[in-house]
């Protein structure tokens, strides 16, 4: 098996998640890097040293494609894909990325999970009051009512931060992208 061959296969490999059509237009253009080395009297060695360890390769480029696919469908779930590719590509990434989304993101989760709690209790109010006779029913329609008007303010602050944040992190894995490429404009 040729030197072309061995990293062809092995950046195809980690590169099995990308659709086909992606993957192979990415392939093509390594192929073509070989062959016009070979043509120019280049060795495919020396290709393969020139274009860097494969691995590295295909984490640029996964990470690459999660941030396209997070940036064109907003979800968190694409969100954290990108977060992980670009983790994957060295411990500074660890401890400036990972970290830091954690955080934010648990942050998010648990403002998320007190207003539904919110809105829960301003039912939770009304009922306890109709039960147990806690306070008068125009007293707990009252404080039922400040809640709800509480949680539908804490839930369009929560939907404006959280888009902030979703933006925010994926302008930041860009920058950082870029940072890894060399490219710094």
């Amino acid at each position: 098996m040729t030197t072309r061959d061995r990293y062809m296969l092995e950046l195809e490999g980690m590169l099995k998640v990308i659709p086909e059509a992606q993957r192979k237009e990415w392939l093509y253009d390594y192929y073509i890097h070989f062959q016009l080395a070979v043509e120019n009297g280049q060795s495919e060695e020396d290709a393969a040293r020139e274009l860097g360890d494969p691995k590295i390769i295909a984490n640029e480029l996964l990470l690459g494609y999660r941030v396209n696919q997070a940036e064109s469908n907003s979800s968190f779930g694409k969100l954290s894909k990108a977060v992980f590719s670009t983790v994957s590509l060295g411990l500074f990434n660890v401890i400036f990325i990972l970290g830091p989304y954690l955080a934010l993101a648990a942050v998010l989760l648990a403002l998320w999970v007190s207003a539904v709690a919110m809105g829960i209790a301003s039912v939770g109010v009304i009922v306890e009051s109709w039960l147990n006779d806690t306070f008068t029913i125009p007293q707990a329609l009252t404080i039922g009512l400040i809640i709800s008007a509480l949680t539908i303010l804490l839930v369009i602050g929560l939907k404006a931060l959280t888009g902030a944040f979703y933006k925010m992190t994926l302008k930041y894995l860009k920058f950082n992208t870029r940072i890894i490429r060399g490219n710094n404009k």
